[in-house]
């Protein structure tokens, strides 16, 4: 048998109350996801079993989470809030009070569903073939780490902008004469994106290439500022800005 100890409300080991449980039961699972931090803030049934799929290998049902959760909650290691309108749980530990858990899930929701909503399945498979990496990589950073995500929004449309070029047999306009084999910058892409045309009609809009300059900025941020971390709440504004910018260029590939 083994012990797991409350902890303090500044989040210490300090041992307040035990339970015991089996090293070897279901038990141990919860166990390790509450030692590693995953509880830390508030997480749903299905985040749950997604992570303990995760972490272990094994399938557990979202209804099996509640059961073992129980020693948890009478020992006061975790607690679950519901959010009003909403049927399910979220767990965290005890020592986040249920208003900062209620704050929590209301971002972490609003993330999931742009994450959700991210790109239409016409847009993804235009941009899988030239942009699969990336798209990977924004899966895995998106609503977790403002920073990459921002870079990678950044390089999405750099790299996005120099490919349509290409195809349309314009790449020369994007090189840099005073480098060699280099490009220019972003800002100018955007400019000459909203010049250049093709059959009358340029590769991005007037008011799309003047609304992305956001997500340009948060880029150069994220990759030159050492003083500042971009946060995914200053992400999600940009969002529809730069998915439009993608739609308006995939449509030229």
């Amino acid at each position: 048998m083994a012990k797991i100890s409350r902890m303090s409300d500044k989040g210490a080991g300090k041992s307040a109350d035990t339970t015991t449980f089996r090293r070897d039961g279901d038990h141990e699972v919860i166990r390790v996801l509450i030692s590693e931090g995953f509880f830390d803030a508030p997480e749903s049934s299905r985040d749950v079993v997604c992570r303990i799929r995760e972490r272990f290998g094994v399938r557990w049902a979202t209804a099996r989470v509640q059961i073992y959760m129980k020693k948890f909650l009478l020992a006061g290691v975790i607690h679950a809030v519901k959010p009003a309108g909403t049927y399910k749980n979220f767990w965290v530990r005890a020592s986040v009070p249920r208003a900062r858990a209620l704050q929590l899930i209301g971002k972490s929701q609003r993330v999931r569903e742009m994450e959700d909503e991210l790109f239409s399945d016409n847009l993804r498979q235009q941009l899988e073939p030239i942009l699969g990496r990336e798209l990977e990589q924004l899966r895995e950073n998106f609503g977790k780490n403002g920073d990459c995500t921002a870079f990678l929004l950044r390089k999405m449309l750099e790299k996005l902008i120099i490919i349509v070029f290409g195809k349309a047999q314009k790449e020369s306009v994007l090189e840099d004469q005073a480098k060699p084999g280099g490009w220019k910058g972003l800002k100018e892409m955007i400019e000459l994106a909203a010049k250049e045309k093709i059959k009358g009609v340029p590769f991005l809009t007037g008011k799309t290439a003047n609304e992305i300059k956001g997500i340009k900025f948060l880029g150069d941020t994220a990759a030159h500022n050492p003083l500042v971390n971009v946060q995914t709440e200053t992400i999600l504004p940009q969002m529809p800005y730069i998915i439009t910018a993608y739609e308006e260029l995939a449509a030229r590939l």
